[in-house]
């Protein structure tokens, strides 16, 4: 807990910031990628003993850059189920891969994917990711339907030129599917601010339509994130919001990140990070220490407040 009376359960873990997509809000002009290797399988091992032991996280999403570049990630998912015991493991992916992967996955204790798709329409989604994927992704979220996963959740960052004009064909998509469509708020990154000042839409007229269609909001775990979510009498599929940029939900904030190469950030948008990667050949213990010791320098919060303030590393590094 930290000293805003706060706890934190979940951690969001990068694997990697190598990413096999050039999205258009994600990366800067740069390929972004740190000059040292990720977390090894064994340093992941201690990392994950440390948060799900002394310190009691319940929760680990594993994120990226993309997550299924590894070719270890079944053993690391596995590895956090069998060794670390965490409670629920959930992994963000682009979904390019994710349709070979799902089953594997699933069998290692893998119990929620999230995937990444801004866009039904194959072009639009070559001009925001620069490849042409969208049948790989699509084939990507069936697949994780039917492998049975807890959860299957869509991502999708709100575009003014993009989602925000497909969110009626999303919904449509989307009924009578297990899965749950999250529509996010365009945050700020490095060298984004112009893209920022075109793209960004807030997610509150989107709220007033479904609300008039009838969904209701519905309870969700404790440990999710800030998604506010709603669903259809009826209907299996579940829509949420999160609002970072026109709602921030720093009071509410339950997790902590580690980057790929192994630095402890208290905020997405914070400045300060620790080095956690020199304490984990000492063990758990010593890694729980040093995050105790960061957490009591919790700040309230550092979102950003007129979507100029940026985060100082680009998403793929931090696995925001």
């Amino acid at each position: 807990m930290d000293r805003q009376g706060r706890r934190l359960s979940y951690l969001r873990l990068s694997v990697t910031d190598r990413c096999d997509l050039q999205c258009s809000y994600c990366r800067s002009g740069s390929a972004g990628r740190t000059p040292v290797p990720p977390l090894s399988f064994d340093e992941v091992m201690v990392l994950g003993a440390a948060f799900a032991g002394p310190l009691g996280f319940r929760k680990i999403r594993l994120t990226g850059g993309e997550p299924l570049l590894r070719g270890d990630i079944v053993g690391i998912v596995r590895g956090l189920r069998e060794r670390a015991r965490f409670r629920r493991i959930a992994l963000t992916t682009n979904g390019r891969a994710l349709a070979a992967a799902a089953a594997d996955l699933r069998r290692a204790g893998l119990d929620q994917v999230n995937v990444s798709l801004d866009t039904l329409c194959s072009g639009s989604y070559r001009e925001i990711r620069g490849a042409d994927a969208l049948g790989d992704v699509l084939e990507g979220i069936e697949r994780s339907v039917e492998v049975g996963f807890r959860k299957v959740k869509v991502n999708v960052v709100l575009l003014r030129s993009f989602s925000l004009a497909e969110f009626d064909s999303f919904l449509v998509w989307g009924r009578g599917r297990r899965i749950e469509i999250r529509f996010i708020e365009l945050m700020p990154t490095p060298g984004n601010a112009e893209y920022h000042r075109l793209e960004h839409v807030g997610a509150a007229p989107l709220l007033d339509r479904i609300m008039s269609d009838g969904f209701a909001p519905v309870a969700i775990e404790g440990d999710a994130g800030p998604a506010t979510v709603y669903q259809k009498p009826g209907d299996s599929l579940r829509v949420g919001f999160v609002s970072a940029v026109s709602r921030p939900f720093c009071s509410t904030c339950n997790r902590l990140r580690v980057t790929a190469d192994g630095r402890l950030k208290l905020c997405l948008f914070g400045e300060e990070s620790f080095d956690l990667r020199p304490l984990l050949e000492r063990g758990p213990q010593a890694v729980a220490d040093a995050v105790r010791n960061a957490v009591a320098m919790r700040q309230p919060g550092d979102r950003p407040t007129d979507g100029v303030v940026a985060c100082e590393r680009d998403m793929s590094t931090i696995g925001g």
